[in-house]
């Protein structure tokens, strides 16, 4: 009698393994959902015919695998190109190491249940997700290939930005201030190349990489973002496209798209075949001729903000980030011209400031002196104001007397500190004083210095300002503007 029940809760056993084999690899059907726990991942239907590999695709910075379907084609798009399909939900807020792993685990995983070897195609972060994986938690073994869209190899500028001293109000209340964001600025980043780039070899899953360089017209939701990036070099509204590149790897595609249509099926999914691999040619990705003022700080009711502006510029973009909606907010010229918000926008809900609210206001020509923004906010919270400038701005360092005339302020009130490709090189120095230092230019590279002023006026206004310069420098290490 006890062995015919041993023989029966045996084949019951067996029964429920082969009917649920779900639950064997830890997978689910249907419409992923985006409240799952980290780690949850799916498979799609199969397709009618199978006639690809399996494609992962991994979402990036507070995303989800929800991502990839409506209103994005990209699941269908797969399907009906004969792929079997899985997407999975990792920490939304996690740095790659912690993304990396579980996504390792679940490599392993997906590899058992589909058989053979899986393409992962990562968006944005999803990319440095996967490539961690890969070679840091020995991940490869499971992977034929990998597609990156606007994915920051090299970080991003606006990660630095949700960690400087003027967003830090407003990343703080909007709670971009996360693991994830942390882990994507670009010194961050540096290091993190420093130690994967040696890794990989001739002998490691091949990675394409696509790029974007279009940010939206002006007042979308990547306007903010693209305007900033701007003078880093061409961008999608996130991720410019230097930094969405590995020397190592081909860039199957630069398209004229922003950097979540990027991730959408119908726009891209046919550029992901190798066949049309080595069609497409390299973008340029140099910086535009533009400066930039930042200031950012507290909002509490009535506030006002000041901008400098020099003679002879092109045109001026003033965009503010704010933790709500401000219709009431106006632009104030040196004349007393009052000029109110030309356009506002949410920010995306996958932006590294989700949940605040872009303004923005676009003059040509516009006179010198001082601009005053003002601002009244129903609640307290923070703000990131940037006048994006055209024309009108030295390349040169300012002399003192420069600083010390725009700000209206004495030159030992003024204080400077220098970084060159995100590396400090001089730091709280008076303007007063002279300083020099050498340059760590490398041939045949170009180089961005930024600049960054601060001080108190005449009439106790304390101040801020960056000035971000590209310079050139060829094989002989003569340095060009």
């Amino acid at each position: 009698m006890i062995k015919k029940l041993s023989m029966l809760s045996l084949t019951l056993i067996l029964i429920m393994f082969f009917i649920q084999p779900n639950l064997s690899y830890g997978f689910s059907k249907g419409k992923p959902d985006p409240s799952a726990p980290p780690g949850t991942w799916y498979i799609g239907d199969a397709p009618q015919v199978k006639t690809g590999s399996p494609i992962l695709f991994v979402h990036g910075l507070t995303g989800s695998a929800s991502t990839w379907f409506e209103p994005n084609d990209m699941y269908k798009q797969a399907q009906d190109a004969g792929h079997p399909t899985a997407f999975i939900n990792l920490y939304p807020d996690q740095s790659y190491w912690d993304n990396g792993e579980m996504l390792a685990n679940k490599l392993k995983e997906m590899y058992n249940y589909f058989g053979e070897k899986i393409v992962i195609v990562g968006h944005s972060k999803g990319g440095v997700d996967t490539q961690t994986a890969l070679l840091h938690y020995n991940a490869e073994q499971y992977v034929e290939e990998v597609f990156t869209l606007g994915t920051p190899h090299h970080g991003s500028q606006l990660a630095n930005l949700a960690y400087s001293n003027w967003a830090g109000w407003l990343a703080g209340i909007i709670g971009m201030r996360s693991p994830g964001t942390d882990s994507l600025r670009t010194g961050t980043m540096a290091h993190f190349r420093s130690q994967t780039d040696q890794l990989v070899s001739a002998n490691s899953v091949p990675f394409q990489t696509l790029s974007g360089r279009s940010w939206g017209s002006f007042g979308t939701s990547l306007y903010f973002g693209g305007l900033y990036l701007s003078g880093y070099g061409t961008n999608d509204g996130a991720v410019t496209v230097d930094s969405s590149r590995l020397s190592y790897a081909n860039e199957f595609a630069s398209l004229s798209l922003d950097h979540y249509a990027i991730a959408e099926g119908h726009r891209v999914f046919h550029y992901l075949q190798p066949r049309l691999a080595n069609d497409i040619e390299k973008a340029d990705s140099s910086a535009s001729d533009t400066g930039m003022i930042v200031r950012g700080g507290e909002l509490a009711g009535e506030t006002v903000q000041s901008f400098q502006l020099e003679e002879e510029i092109d045109k001026v973009t003033f965009s503010v980030l704010a933790h709500e909606e401000m219709p009431a907010m106006q632009l104030v010229s040196p004349n007393g011209v009052e000029t109110p918000i030309q356009a506002t926008e949410k920010e995306h809900a996958q932006s590294m400031f989700a949940g605040a609210y872009s303004h923005f206001i676009e003059l040509d020509q516009p006179e010198s002196g001082t601009w005053t923004l003002e601002m009244d906010s129903a609640t307290d919270g923070g703000f990131i104001a940037i006048a994006t400038i055209e024309g009108g701005l030295s390349t040169d360092f300012q002399t003192e007397d420069d600083v010390a005339q725009a700000f209206d302020a004495d030159p030992s009130d003024v204080m400077y500190s220098i970084h060159v490709n995100d590396q400090l090189q001089v730091e709280n120095q008076s303007v007063d004083s002279v300083h020099s230092f050498q340059l760590p230019a490398t041939k045949n590279a170009s180089q961005t210095i930024t600049t960054d002023y601060e001080g108190v006026a005449e009439d106790g206004t304390p101040f801020e300002r960056t000035v971000i310069e590209h310079i050139y420098v060829d094989n002989k290490g003569n340095v060009f503007d």
